[in-house]
């Protein structure tokens, strides 16, 4: 049989009267203020101690209660939602918890997200929760996380998608700190096929960072969590002025609620990230709102403070990626590809020397291979023609001999008959 959902902080609170409903429920409103505002969010905890609704004994005396319950879980049958069996906790995102699963119909290891269960009574979250399992689901991309089910069950609301066997970005780096250019250029790369894929969709992430980017085992980037997606098909749930995304990688104009964004967004987004990979942390620092005032109208810290082994290459490539108007990003992936390619080959992109422009010299590349097999597959004909030519001719000089000397001989008969 299954067993209930873990329970919460605030249901052992309110179920030993340990604090009022009303108490928990201004708490828990100040945290999803404080969420909308880009600030630090603090703890339901520490919140309620800050109202005096809780002692730090009686704290102290849930949280032992809830590792106690726990325990006891742990003991226990696995938990089950709808058709999955809950193997252990991934991580939380904005919507929803993430859970590595066993799908039981199909013997498959799965990722299942849960819609929080502050969010149930809440129609535009469980909207936006539910047109994020129905865009994912259907896109397919080898650099995006696939859905598979979505569905509700006892009330929670979830979707699966693909269990990815490795790590998250954001771990990588915390546990290795910067990282080498290629490597970086080549998750880069992969991200940015991603996001070229779904902009031919109009669909805009909104919420790009380390922590949504997956890294396989064989080194395969994933990008994941749709939970801040923007699109045609949810104009139902936008509302004018609305903040979403995380403030450590927040383009501009999603910083000041701007509705009317594109690709441009997710493009500045990566650019942060790749700043993140290259140095060993985002690009500003502070709370949340003083991010985002950062992100508005703060010039860009130099990396190379940090790591000396960034090239100037790159850090033009990543300038441009984060300019503060999205008119003066690149305006399309091409470009992004080219220079990242240039970076790769050991050209520098804003080289006086190639002064016919970036995207020029890479199709003045093609062009001119294209070209030169060309005039190699124009020669070979040539010298082709030229030797069957020079056959026909020994051909013929033989054939001529052979006549003059037929008739020779048949004047010689004549002449001595």
């Amino acid at each position: 049989m299954a067993r209930k959902a873990p329970k919460t902080f605030e249901q052992v609170v309110i179920e030993n009267a340990l604090a009022t409903e009303d108490q928990v429920k201004q708490c828990l409103e100040l945290q999803e203020s404080q969420r909308k505002n880009g600030a630090d969010v603090k703890a339901l905890e520490d919140l309620m101690l800050e109202k005096g609704f809780m002692t730090e004994d009686r704290i102290r005396a849930v949280k032992t209660a809830l590792d106690r319950i726990a325990r006891d879980e742990e003991k226990g049958e696995p938990v089950r939602i709808g058709n999955y069996e809950i193997i252990g906790k991934i991580g939380d995102g904005g919507l929803g918890t993430v859970y590595k699963a066993r799908q039981i119909s199909m013997s498959r290891d799965v990722a299942l997200k849960v819609l929080h269960k502050k969010w149930l009574s809440d129609e535009e979250f469980k909207k936006r929760f539910l047109l994020e399992a129905r865009l994912a689901g259907r896109l397919s991309h080898q650099n995006l996380i696939q859905v598979y089910d979505v569905g509700r069950d006892r009330g929670l609301y979830y979707f699966s998608m693909e269990f990815v066997d490795g790590e998250t970005l954001e771990d990588l780096i915390e546990r290795e700190g910067p990282m080498e250019v290629t490597r970086a250029i080549d998750i880069i790369v992969q991200v940015l096929r991603a996001i070229t894929y779904i902009k031919r969709f109009d669909i805009v992430h909104r919420d790009i960072k380390p922590g949504n980017i997956m890294i396989n085992r064989s080194g395969l980037v994933k990008l994941g969590d749709f939970g801040f997606v923007k699109s045609k098909l949810d104009h139902v749930i936008a509302t004018q002025g609305e903040v979403l995304g995380t403030p450590d990688y927040i383009s501009p104009e999603q910083a000041m609620g701007v509705e009317d964004i594109d690709w441009r967004s997710d493009q500045y987004s990566l650019g942060c990230t790749f700043y993140h990979m290259l140095s060993g942390k985002p690009p500003y620092e502070g709370s949340g709102s003083s991010v985002m005032r950062q992100h508005i109208k703060a010039d860009l810290p130099d990396p190379r403070t940090i790591n000396n082994k960034i090239p100037d290459s790159v850090v033009h490539i990543l300038e441009r990626m984060v300019a503060k108007d999205p008119n003066d990003r690149y305006q399309n992936t091409n470009e992004i590809f080219e220079d990242m390619e240039l970076v790769k080959m050991g050209q520098d992109p804003t080289s006086q020397r190639l002064d016919a422009g970036k995207s020029t010299i890479i199709r003045a590349f093609k062009i001119e291979k294209v070209r030169a097999q060309r005039a190699k597959t124009e020669a070979e004909i040539l010298q082709d023609e030229i030797a069957r030519m020079r056959k026909y001719m020994v051909l013929s000089f033989v054939l001529s001999g052979i006549l003059m000397v037929a008739l020779v001989l048949v004047l010689l008969w004549k002449v001595l008959s």
